[in-house]
């Protein structure tokens, strides 16, 4: 593919004020919630597991995928983008194409060679090649089924890809996307590259899950992605930096504070990310156009 023309974006590139609070306000209808729910009885997972989960809101897998599965899933990816965004389509904050959906980087790379250099998430991938492939997997589903129940269904995929300057996100807390009925969701995270300060890890707050729906106003940095919101009022100071390794899969409770940092480095940033829900979560009246309900373990499957 040719070189993206990255400097030459006309002044809308940045989504608008308007458009970003409409989004936080959204956001922000979740504010309040609470989720209580501990694992009691822990079949699959260790003791030490199911105290970091109760406790600190997360658990660290080392080395749960292999290199060659990261490789693959980094390679899929980039024949899916470019399957979706020809080189002759001008800008867009996002395409769509195939039942997926990519999501532009808003701010200006102007190293970019390739349309992935521009992109900053896709969404909708669970249902095919090695993505799916992954929430099949029995080990994965044990875990997850001491965290929901028997009963378990994959609703939300996306590929992150952390491009050199990229800034990070914000803190948030991932439920307050999530206007479901029930909680908590749960999120996988597949480190696909290593992660590290320099290139934009992932920054938690243990404990975090614990505390309520917070507030998330609108990220004002110019250029940020659209659907960036912000925690502003809590204490972040004992935040851990997640320095994950290549094939390191850390599992996440949905009201876990969470943020990354900018990519200062020279390489890209890769990680696959899912989210687990009980089967039969209502949705609400009108559901995400970035989710798609999978049925993987539990009497959902009696239906497919």
């Amino acid at each position: 593919m040719e070189k993206i023309e990255s400097s030459g974006v006309p002044e809308d590139r940045d989504v608008s004020k308007t458009s970003k609070e409409e989004f936080s306000s959204t956001v922000n209808r979740q504010k309040g919630r609470v989720s209580r729910k501990l694992v009691e009885k822990n079949l699959y997972i260790s003791k030490e597991q199911k105290k970091s989960w109760n406790e600190e809101g997360y658990i660290l897998l080392k080395g749960f995928c292999s290199e060659k599965f990261c490789d693959q899933l980094n390679q899929e990816v980039i024949e899916i983008i470019h399957s979706i965004v020809k080189k002759e389509d001008g800008f867009s904050h996002a395409y769509a194409g195939n039942g997926h959906l990519a999501i532009r980087e808003m701010k200006p790379n102007q190293n970019a060679k390739n349309i992935e250099d521009e992109i900053s998430k896709l969404f909708r991938i669970h249902s095919t090649g090695s993505f799916k492939e992954f929430i099949h997997r029995e080990d994965l589903l044990d875990i997850l089924e001491d965290l929901l129940g028997g009963d378990i269904d994959c609703f939300l995929s996306q590929f992150i890809f952390k491009n050199p300057g990229a800034w990070g996100q914000p803190w948030h807390q991932d439920s307050s996307y999530f206007p479901f009925d029930r909680e908590p969701q749960v999120g996988v995270w597949i480190a696909t590259s290593k992660a590290t300060l320099e290139n934009g890890c992932l920054v938690v707050l243990p404990e975090s899950h614990l505390e309520p729906l917070h507030e998330h106003l609108p990220d004002e940095r110019e250029n940020s992605n659209y659907g960036y919101t912000e925690i502003k009022d809590h204490d972040f100071s004992k935040e851990i930096p997640m320095l994950l390794d290549k094939g390191d899969v850390l599992i996440f409770h949905s009201f876990l504070m969470h943020k990354s940092y900018d990519n200062k480095s020279t390489e890209r940033r890769t990680a696959m990310v899912y989210h687990f829900a009980e089967t039969g979560t209502n949705f609400g009246d009108l559901d995400s156009p970035t989710n798609e309900w999978i049925s993987v373990r539990g009497r959902g499957l009696l239906n497919e």
